[in-house]
């Protein structure tokens, strides 16, 4: 192992206690990081860990102390915000790549989220006053922050836009065409969770997502379980997003870690 892979050795916490990764993952696979100086990704990853979640699983609780940020390596991986009355709402789910630094209370101190696995996630979690102490140093890791809540910040005016002037069937629209491959005239594409949790991140009931789905089959889109096939991927922009798409999301299936074999 090289002296600069070694500096990003990190541990993997599972049933099988801890183990040292010959091959780590590197910060430089994940977007955000891709311009962040090796210095800086040695220090901020010094003494990281790598740990694989279950479905439903929980990564930290809304109010507990914020000891580590996470980074999205492998699944999805869903915040929420439970009221005092005990109602849940669903803030935001993280795909491969991201950060779940907006998780953080500002003062960095509790989260003020919880965070729960979907499916099968693999979560990168670095030292969080770490975090915030390369915020202050590294003027290229503080870019890369900024740039990436940035984004989030323009996906979620985005949504609100879309919450307060659009159809279900408009909203499943746009949610399909984002999984939809780029420059494609049909696709067939796999829902990445299930459709309650798609219900939630659209804001609509789990009734009127399948009614919304039932008024797509018109202009051929067909579904079968999570499978989804669409005829004409122009058709169904035209006619109910004007045209507009999303940014592809990014894939489920594409695993950090592939180059590196299974985890132990």
């Amino acid at each position: 192992m090289t002296d600069e892979r070694a500096e990003f050795a990190l541990k993997i916490v599972g049933d099988r206690g801890s183990a040292l990764m010959p091959e780590p993952p590197s910060l430089r696979d994940v977007p955000m990081f891709a311009t962040v100086d090796a210095q800086s990704l040695q220090r901020l990853t010094r003494d990281a860990k790598l740990e694989q979640f279950e479905d439903g699983q929980t990564i930290f609780r809304q109010g507990d102390r914020a000891l580590y940020v996470a980074i999205v390596l492998d699944g999805f991986v869903k915040l929420t915000r439970t009221a005092s009355c005990g109602d849940e709402t669903l803030i935001n789910i993280c795909n491969v790549g991201e950060s779940l630094y907006e998780a953080l209370t500002p003062d960095g101190e509790t989260y003020r989220v919880g965070a729960e696995a979907v499916g099968l996630a693999q979560v990168m979690k670095l030292s969080a006053p770490r975090f915030r102490y390369m915020l202050r140093e590294s003027p290229a890791f503080a870019a890369a922050v900024i740039e990436e809540a940035a984004r989030k910040v323009s996906s979620l005016i985005g949504e609100i836009e879309s919450l307060k002037g659009q159809t279900a069937e408009q909203r499943l629209a746009r949610f399909l065409l984002s999984l939809c491959p780029p420059d494609v005239e049909s696709c067939c594409i796999r829902l990445p969770y299930d459709k309650r949790l798609i219900a939630a991140r659209l804001g609509v009931k789990q009734e009127t997502l399948s009614r919304a789905f039932a008024k797509l089959r018109e202009i051929g889109v067909r579904t079968e379980m999570r499978d989804v096939s669409i005829e004409n991927v122009a058709r169904l922009s035209n006619e109910c997003c004007g045209g507009e798409r999303e940014p592809t999301l990014p894939s489920g299936r594409r695993v950090l870690l592939e180059s590196r074999g299974a985890l132990a």
